[in-house]
Formats: C-alpha cells, sequence, structure tokens
C-alpha cells in the first residue's frame, strides 16, 4: 500500500478538485484513508450546516453576482471551491499532526504498536484503542462480535466507564490483543459515569431487533440513548 493521503490531499479530493482521479483509487483500496475520508466528509457537511457557513457562502455569491467582470463567468467553479473551502477552515474542528482531538468532537480508532490506524488485522497482533474525547471524562467501549455476543471492552472490568482526560485524543491501555473473528466496537462518552450493564442491554437489544431485520451483528447502529455522544469502528479480523 502507498504512502497515506494527507489531509490537505483528502480535502481537495472531498471538494472535487483531484481531476487525476488518484485519490479516488487510494481511497477506495485503503481502509484507514477511507475511514479518515468518511470522518472528514460528515465534519464538511455538519460545518456547512452552519449558519455562519452559509453567511460566508451567501456573501461570496453576492459578491460574484455583483462583479460585472467577464472572467468570473469562467470563475465560477474556482469560486465556489474557495468557498467549501472557507468555510471548513473555519468551522470544521481541527486535528493537530498526531490526528489529536480538540474539544467537542469524540472518535474512536485502532492503533498498531507503531501508531498507525488499524482496521485490518491477524489473531494475535496487538491493537491499542484510541479515544477522541471531545468535552467528556466518561467512555465506555463495548465490542460486539460475528455472532451478535456483546462484551466489555474498556475499562476491562468493573460496573462503570473508565475516566479518561477530556479534549484530546487517549490512547487506552492495556493494549488489546486480536482473536479470530471480525468485531465491531462501540464507545460511549459522558459527563458522569455510565453503568455498563445498561449499555450491554442497549446495545444487545439493538443487536435482536437488527437480526429481525436481516442484518448482521456487525452493521448494528451504536445506541444513541446510552451516554451524550457515541463513535464507532470496525475490526476486519483476516484468518
Amino acid at each position: 500500500m502507498a504512502e497515506h493521503l494527507t489531509r490537505l490531499e483528502l480535502d481537495e479530493w472531498l471538494s472535487g478538485l483531484d481531476a487525476s482521479g488518484r485519490a479516488e483509487r487510494h481511497v477506495a483500496a485503503c481502509p484507514a484513508c477511507g475511514m479518515l475520508a468518511e470522518r472528514m466528509r460528515q465534519a464538511r457537511e455538519s460545518s456547512l450546516r452552519e449558519p455562519r457557513a452559509k453567511a460566508v457562502l451567501a456573501r461570496l455569491e453576492e459578491k460574484r453576482a455583483r462583479s460585472a467582470k467577464p472572467l468570473w463567468s469562467w470563475g465560477v467553479p474556482w469560486v465556489a471551491a474557495l468557498a467549501v473551502g472557507l468555510a471548513l477552515v473555519v468551522y470544521v474542528p481541527r486535528a493537530t499532526e498526531d490526528d489529536v482531538r480538540l474539544k467537542g468532537t469524540v472518535a474512536l480508532r485502532l492503533l498498531s504498536a507503531q501508531g498507525a490506524p488499524v482496521a485490518d488485522a491477524s489473531p494475535g497482533e496487538r491493537v491499542t484503542l484510541a479515544v477522541g474525547t471531545g468535552t467528556y471524562r466518561n467512555v465506555l467501549v463495548l465490542a460486539v462480535d460475528e455472532a451478535g455476543a456483546v462484551d466489555q471492552l474498556w475499562p476491562q472490568e468493573g460496573p462503570t466507564s473508565g475516566t479518561v482526560k477530556p479534549g484530546a485524543e487517549v490512547k487506552l491501555s492495556p493494549p488489546l490483543e486480536v482473536t479470530p473473528g471480525s468485531v465491531a466496537l462501540h464507545a460511549f462518552f459522558a459527563d458522569a459515569p455510565l453503568d455498563v450493564e445498561q449499555a450491554r442491554a442497549a446495545l444487545t437489544s439493538s443487536v435482536v431487533e437488527a437480526r429481525e431485520k436481516g442484518q448482521a451483528p456487525l452493521d448494528v447502529a451504536t445506541p444513541g440513548d446510552i451516554g451524550k455522544a457515541q463513535a464507532r469502528t470496525l475490526l476486519r479480523v483476516m484468518p
């Protein structure tokens, strides 16, 4: 696999400015970049719904309409792309070079021993859970396997969620050893401790409902009524 795409390259691709098609091909073949691109797409859509972002776009469009210079006729696509980029720069929560999330954003991902994002692994490998905590101090991570069983993943034991530092990406310890079978990981975030059994019951109920609809346990959405925010990721385990 080639080197991962930068956030700028992904942003240009999402803005429709990748004429070569290289980014699209890379995203299709790279699970890590695909996951990051999806998070960026969701953040883009959220930011462009903000009233202030809409006001910026409206002012740019008004300025374009008032201009009598002929260059605006061929410059419209460029202006539209600039408007989108401006909205993203101003309103999308940024991350540092280490992908550390700022306050207000929650995230869940798996990292290798070298710190690289992991979407596919083999039994016996060791991975580390990492969460973007947003403004929340309490985190609970549950796992759903291919059979639909729900297990407590972090903290590894205890009746309530664990405590983390808010406002940054936190690596949860200890590292986990990958076992056979793919799993979907569900993270719950809150200001106060979360009850493990309540979250487990809610997720188990979602699995049951999904099966009744013909859906696989790994495709179940994270229950939105547990905690103040949720995040989800999938670990595909290869034979």
